[in-house]
């Protein structure tokens, strides 16, 4: 039974993007489907010794045609993800997000992103570092939701999540601690399953079992975090690509609450990073 999860690619004349997608190919990790300029996609697997005839092509110079195309796909159950290549982030995502194009699923849309983090024993996840600005203490928890269920997907059995504020107390002026506290009891109380929830914890007793033993902080969550909840998307934005640059690690980002997960990485990605996001879209098709 082919395991390989189909992947559709838009605007996928881009260097670093079929770079990313013939070694996922190789490693028999996706099917692909490069949409974009037939013949520039055709030279690109050429330099890296790859027949075209191997590879499903669809001729699309138009972006907003590119992108629908690859949308009308997964609605057909053709393609059981959706990769953004060489196009604009807002044209892509609008046509994504489209009411009319059925993608989404009545859920909250919301990013995780997971990376390799130095000196942490293991992966890492953050959500939501790209779509929920403000979110409210339902779409919080509607976003750690979606994580844990795109986790499960991906092996985990029981992600330890850290709901992340400045302070491990809850301190009634500062709403951020007041709904991690919030969070936390869900949890307890079975309304959000299939996961261990902490909340507030500050970003260092998550991932620091030191510091959380200085702070006298006790929980199976503390130094051992599998996914980390932000309180806010400036808050989350900002930390993620201090890591990410400073640290110059990749990083792997799906989009989910939608049809099937949706690659988004910066057209400035390197190989590397966008690859781990081909690696996480298969992750979760082939623990389906």
């Amino acid at each position: 039974m082919n395991k390989r999860a189909r992947c559709a690619v838009v605007a996928a004349e881009d260097a670093n993007t079929i770079a990313a997608v013939i070694r996922a190919y190789h490693e028999c990790l996706i099917s692909p489907i490069l949409i974009g300029d037939s013949e520039l996609i055709g030279e690109m697997l050429a330099e890296y010794c790859c027949e075209k005839n191997n590879i499903r092509i669809i001729h699309e110079t138009d972006h907003k045609k590119a992108c629908q195309i690859a949308v009308d796909l997964a609605n057909k159950q053709e393609a059981d993800c959706i990769m953004k290549g060489l196009v604009h982030t807002k044209e892509f995502m609008h046509t994504i997000l489209k009411r009319e194009n059925n993608l989404r699923t009545g859920n909250l849309v919301s990013m995780l992103s997971i990376r390799e983090l130095p000196h942490y024993h293991k992966l890492i996840a953050f959500t939501d570092a790209g779509i929920c600005m403000n979110p409210t203490l339902d779409e919080k928890r509607q976003i750690i939701e979606n994580a844990v269920k795109a986790l499960i997907a991906m092996g985990y059995e029981q992600p330890k999540v850290g709901v992340l504020a400045s302070v491990e107390v809850v301190n009634p002026k500062m709403q951020d601690s007041v709904e991690a506290a919030e969070l936390k009891r869900m949890n307890q109380e079975g309304i959000i399953k299939d996961c261990l929830i902490e909340g507030p914890i500050s970003y260092d007793v998550a991932i620091n079992k030191e510091a959380a033993e200085i702070k006298g902080f006790h929980s199976p969550v503390a130094g051992d975090a599998d996914l980390l909840v932000f309180p806010d998307l400036t808050c989350a934005n900002c930390t993620t690509k201090a890591i990410t640059q400073t640290c110059r690690i990749p990083v792997g980002s799906l989009i989910l609450g939608t049809k099937v997960p949706v690659i988004l990485s910066s057209r400035a990605s390197m190989t590397e990073t966008k690859y781990m996001c081909i690696a996480l879209a298969a992750a979760m098709k082939l623990n389906d």
